[in-house]
């Protein structure tokens, strides 16, 4: 199991930054149930193919709405061979919580990935 984590938004992108760059497109979370890892631009693409209205705003999802949030198996649909439908925001949160400013509740996310090795696995 995934070990739950407490931040703040300011130490989520800390971290992110430090694993993999300044560029959101190319940090990668990893899906607690089936260990799926997925970057920025992995859902921005599948987004493009698979595209939805945003339940609130009158507009398209962007990947920054889902992004750590969602396996991209839940974006990319279930007969896409990847992923699965996990969501950190439903009956099962978590398992990270972000404290985000303005928010009277933690935002849940999924952990950041490993950082990927030279060697084309994980360090």
């Amino acid at each position: 199991m995934t070990e739950s984590r407490v931040l703040t938004q300011e130490e989520l992108w800390a971290e992110a930054k430090e694993r993999f760059g300044e560029n959101a497109i190319d940090w990668a979370f990893q899906c607690p149930s089936c260990k799926d890892v997925a970057t920025g631009l992995e859902f921005r693409d599948a987004l493009a193919e698979h595209s939805r209205k945003h339940r609130q705003l009158d507009r398209n999802v962007l990947f920054t709405d889902v992004f750590g949030q969602e396996c991209i198996g839940r974006t990319l649909g279930k007969d896409a061979g990847r992923g699965c439908m996990y969501a950190a925001y439903g009956l099962i949160h978590g398992p990270w919580q972000v404290a985000v400013e303005g928010l009277t509740k933690p935002m849940y996310c999924f952990p950041l990935a490993p950082v990927p090795s030279s060697e084309g696995g994980e360090e």
